[in-house]
């Protein structure tokens, strides 16, 4: 892969991770995951985490995209990128490094989500996102606009597709 940054976007339990860690394998791309970095610092995404400690998060995910990027690798960043800023940040990083910049929004649709929430209320399969915080996290959401290019991803099918683009090859429609 040569060196770019890859972020995914969309709302929680959009499927963004296993996205995320699918490309990155594919692409040969450092991950950076925010739920690492919250777990590496003591925190759980999935309860109340006040703003500055997102902010301090979203900084030590972007240092690492820059150091990572300066060693001529690419990088695929997993968060919600819940808000504008979020991703011009990261774009701006890209640029800084000279690097192509790629949004990848994961657009799930909200009954999708809601089963897959309460789903994971059942098994606990992974961390629990407290009904609060997704309703504050939906309601605060703020979706890609066209001026930003999203690369948009509905299906498992869109994800071989925009892979196999990347690799040259072609995936049937």
């Amino acid at each position: 892969m040569k060196p770019e940054l890859i972020t995914l976007c969309g709302l929680a339990f959009s499927g963004k991770s296993t996205i995320a860690r699918r490309v990155a394998a594919e692409l040969g791309a450092e991950l950076i995951s925010y739920d690492a970095i919250n777990a590496a610092r003591g925190f759980d995404g999935g309860t109340v985490m006040n703003d500055s400690e997102w902010e301090k998060t979203s900084l030590m995910a972007a240092a690492t995209a820059r150091a990572v990027l300066a060693s001529g690798r690419g990088v695929v960043v997993d968060d919600t990128f819940s808000h504008r800023f979020l991703r011009d940040r990261f774009a701006a990083v890209a640029r800084a490094a000279g690097v192509p910049f790629v949004l990848l929004f994961v657009d799930t649709s909200l009954a999708v989500i809601e089963a897959r929430l309460a789903e994971n209320e059942r098994t606990q399969a992974r961390h629990h996102i407290a009904p609060e915080v997704f309703a504050h996290h939906r309601a605060r959401f703020q979706f890609p606009g066209d001026d930003e290019q999203p690369v948009r991803l509905a299906s498992a099918a869109d994800v071989d597709r925009w892979l196999a683009g990347r690799r040259g090859a072609s995936v049937p429609a």
